[in-house]
C-alpha cells in the first residue's frame, strides 16, 4: 500500500503543481507557464505508466486514481494550449484558476490522511461554479468575448477534473 501511496503523491504533486502554474498564466500572462504545463504533463504520462506498472499487479490497487490524478494533469494542459496571447486581465477567470488551484491541493490531503474539510472543499468548487457563471455570462455572452469560450469550457473540465479525483480517492483510500 506504501508504494501505492507513493505513485498517486507523485501524480497529485503533478497536478497541484499544474494548476498552480495555470493559475500564475491566467493571472500574469506567462507564456512560458504554457510549457512548464506540458512538462508537466510530460512528466506525469510517464509516471502513470510507472504506476500501471507497479499498480496492476495488485487487485486491490487504485489505479482510476492514479488516472483521475492525471486527467487534472491534462485538463490544466488543455487549458493552457487555449490561453490567447492577448489575454486580458479577467476578474472571474482569475477566480476560476484560483479556485482551481485550491482543489488541487486536496489530493495530498487526502493522501496524507489528514481530516478533509469538505465545507471548504465544496465552498472552492462553487466559488469557482460562480465565477464561470459570470465569464460565460459576461464575457463569453459578447461578440469580442466569444473567443474565450473555449477556454472558459476547459477551465470549467479542469474544475471538474480535480473533484472527480478526490471524489474517487475518497472511495479508494478513504479520509
Amino acid at each position: 500500500m506504501k508504494q501505492d501511496l507513493l505513485c498517486l503523491t507523485q501524480l497529485a504533486n503533478h497536478s497541484r503543481d499544474a494548476a498552480s502554474v495555470l493559475h500564475d498564466a491566467v493571472k500574469k500572462g506567462c507564456r512560458a507557464c504554457i510549457s512548464e504545463i506540458s512538462d508537466l504533463n510530460r512528466q506525469a504520462l510517464s509516471d502513470l505508466a510507472d504506476a500501471e506498472r507497479r499498480l496492476c499487479a495488485h487487485t486491490s490497487a487504485p489505479l482510476s486514481s492514479a488516472y483521475r490524478l492525471t486527467n487534472c494533469v491534462h485538463g490544466a494542459f488543455s487549458a493552457a494550449m487555449l490561453l490567447p496571447e492577448d489575454l486580458p486581465y479577467l476578474p472571474p477567470l482569475c477566480e476560476i484558476a484560483a479556485c482551481n488551484e485550491q482543489l488541487s491541493e486536496y489530493p495530498l490531503l487526502i493522501l496524507k490522511e489528514r481530516k478533509i474539510d469538505f465545507y471548504s472543499l465544496h465552498l472552492a468548487a462553487n466559488k469557482g461554479r460562480g465565477a464561470q457563471a459570470i465569464l460565460l455570462s459576461n464575457y463569453c455572452a459578447t461578440e469580442g468575448g466569444r473567443r474565450l469560450l473555449p477556454l472558459a469550457l476547459a477551465m470549467e473540465a479542469h474544475r471538474n477534473a480535480l473533484e472527480r479525483a478526490c471524489e474517487q480517492l475518497l472511495c479508494e483510500i478513504g479520509a
